[in-house]
């Protein structure tokens, strides 16, 4: 990343915590609004939990006092966990307990009480996530540090670890336990479902040590890297049995000022490689991209969505089902694009995490 485009990113924080704040549905308490085709809305399905859980590490690992945002942060990871067992959506719970373990807000056994569920019923479950949410609970874990779950702790380590397929070194999106929707994709698996699990090594490496762990985050980092883009991409949906691409699009912000970064300055600190030019691709892309924009607008602290293929619903339908058959259809020779001008609050989140990484001392609650 160049000295400008990282004065850029550091100068949104102050915009992002103002966005926050924006983010906050006065009603829930939780970080339920965002930006949807320019305007504010409510954030759907279960976003409100995930995106709220993300918010408060991304506040506390900037080191910015909770309080300016949140009025009762303890309080609220409390509300997380018991919304996480009202929709019974135990793949947030990682999340929920990394924020109260970070905050130091509740204790991890209270947080699953909250959620309908003690050690055993956690690792009744964790099969049944998708593979990003498998990394946010080994993360969770971690942090928690709690000897009643050191049991689960293993279970979702070696579970996340069963979801690499070694000849390509990608993971697999879900298992065969999860839920039919997730079952049938479960070889296309998307780029989430590859940078949290390296995150979430990177973090044991740190943890409990072991060279083998260190090495395994090792290479899964270099392969995420040398799948990366010309323009710095990140892209979207890889078959795990092949290795290749199936989707490239659509290129996402968060993939690339955050999620991307934030995973491999985790590995850097754990021991392994430095990808620090990786990163710094990543991040130019959001001023020099396929629709040669910028997607910050650094006045208002908005850093667009996504660039995504400009094509009709039942184009989109169409590939997509046939990446499902994993026979994605031939690139295209000029493939048109749009921007997506949406934000959702875990975004603003992610930032303050990913880029409190790189300067300071680590605080403590938190691994990396």
């Amino acid at each position: 990343m160049s000295q400008a485009s990282a004065t850029r990113i550091t100068d949104l924080h102050e915009i992002c915590i103002a966005r926050l704040r924006d983010c906050l549905d006065p009603q829930s308490g939780l970080f339920a609004r965002q930006i949807r085709h320019g305007q504010w809305a409510p954030t759907l399905g279960t976003e409100s939990i995930t995106s709220s859980a993300i918010c408060l590490i991304g506040i506390d690992r900037a080191g910015i006092p909770l309080r300016e945002v949140v009025a009762d942060p303890a309080g609220l990871c409390t509300r997380l966990a018991a919304r996480a067992g009202e929709v019974r959506y135990p793949g947030g719970l990682g999340l929920v307990l990394w924020a109260g373990s970070a905050l130091r807000a509740a204790s991890p056994l209270a947080l699953l009480a909250k959620a309908g569920l003690d050690a055993a019923g956690l690792e009744h479950v964790i099969p049944s996530l998708t593979t990003m949410e498998v990394a946010w609970m080994v993360s969770g874990l971690l942090h928690a540090e709690e000897p009643a779950l050191r049991s689960a702790r293993t279970r979702a380590l070696r579970e996340l670890e069963s979801r690499l397929v070694q000849p390509t070194l990608v993971f697999r999106h879900a298992s065969t336990a999860a839920p039919w929707r997730h079952r049938l994709r479960g070889r296309i698996a998307n780029f989430a479902d590859q940078v949290y699990p390296l995150q979430a090594f990177a973090f044991a490496a740190t943890v409990l040590g072991g060279q083998d762990r260190r090495v395994l985050a090792d290479r899964c980092g270099a392969r995420l890297v040398a799948a990366q883009g010309p323009l710095g991409q990140w892209w979207w949906h890889h078959d795990a049995v092949t290795g290749k691409v199936v989707e490239s699009y659509p290129v996402y912000s968060v993939h690339q000022h955050s999620m991307a970064p934030m995973a491999l300055r985790a590995l850097a600190l754990a021991g392994g490689q430095d990808h620090a030019a990786a990163a710094a691709r990543s991040r130019a892309w959001l001023h020099a991209n396929e629709l040669c924009i910028d997607m910050v607008e650094p006045t208002n602290g908005i850093i667009w969505r996504s660039i995504k293929r400009d094509e009709s619903r039942i184009g989109q339908q169409l590939r997509h089902g046939r990446i499902l058959l994993a026979k994605p259809p031939s690139a295209e020779a000029n493939p048109r694009f749009t921007l997506n001008r949406e934000i959702r609050p875990y975004e603003w989140g992610w930032l303050l995490y990913a880029t409190a990484l790189e300067n300071g001392p680590i605080p403590p609650g938190h691994i990396a």
